[in-house]
């Protein structure tokens, strides 16, 4: 078992991993001097019987409010409390459906 302030470095240690990759992603264009750094942070996490689900966002979204600052993409994430284990959830369907499926074992790794 991991306690919510090992679960909380765990998915700190993530988005700043991914952080990197959504900076280098933002444009393909040369000599795009546009470019919005973001750090990625957690604005929300809600506690279940399994573990942790942390929702994030862009710091410059957060400052901002602005939708075309706003990151695409960042489906929740769910740290397994057994385990420690860093799971991704998805955007297509609503957030019920990946926790049934996580429930279910259906999990993927992130």
């Amino acid at each position: 078992m991991i306690t919510r302030a090992q679960a909380d470095q765990i998915t700190v240690d993530w988005l700043d991993t991914h952080e990197i990759a959504a900076i280098d992603f933002e444009s393909a264009l040369p000599r795009h001097d546009e470019r919005h750094v973001q750090k990625l942070v957690v604005v929300r996490v809600d506690e279940h019987d399994f573990g942790w689900v942390y929702f994030y966002d862009g710091s410059l979204h957060l400052e901002t409010g602005a939708p075309s600052d706003a990151v695409a993409g960042n489906a929740p994430l769910i740290v397994d409390r057994t385990d420690g284990k860093l799971y991704i959830t998805g955007t297509a369907r609503p957030l019920e459906h990946y926790l049934a499926e996580f429930r279910r074992g259906n999990r993927t790794s992130a």
